[in-house]
């Protein structure tokens, strides 16, 4: 990622504080509100200094948040359809967003972290779901 190092480090900042709150909160909802704040960052950030991977990033994590949060909220409203979530779900996106903060730091791509996030995105889904049980999707 071609960034500046103070648009680099403040990501940094943000993502560790994210990760951080996420491994403090208990309720699904605060931890996807500090969910929000990752892709939120790098859109920040992609508006003062724009690169391809972090729009990557910023793209994959909003669409993990949103397809997270539309379970969520079926869970909630006590839905027949929602047959429910993998196990460690909220953990694996918190370790996704450590493993991106080692990736960055590293000037390594970010790829594989964004992939096991988008699984765990996945698997929130029926047919995610569905793959999850079956063994077939690794969460």
């Amino acid at each position: 990622m071609k960034l500046s190092t103070e648009m680099r480090n403040l990501l940094l900042d943000e993502l560790r504080f994210v990760a951080e709150e996420m491994k403090k909160s208990k309720e699904p909802f605060r931890k996807m509100y500090f969910f929000s704040a990752a892709y939120a960052a790098a859109n920040r950030i992609i508006n003062i200094e724009f690169d391809d991977e972090l729009s990557f990033i910023h793209n994959v994590l909003s669409s993990a948040y949103s397809t997270i949060n539309v379970r969520l909220s079926a869970l909630s409203s006590g839905s027949e359809m929602a047959v429910g979530i993998p196990e460690r779900t909220f953990d694996r996106l918190q370790q996704g967003l450590e493993e991106i903060i080692g990736l960055i730091e590293a000037e390594k791509e970010t790829y594989p972290a964004l992939q096991k996030i988008s699984n765990v995105a996945y698997g929130t889904t029926g047919n995610g779901y569905y793959l999850y049980l079956k063994g077939q999707l690794k969460i």
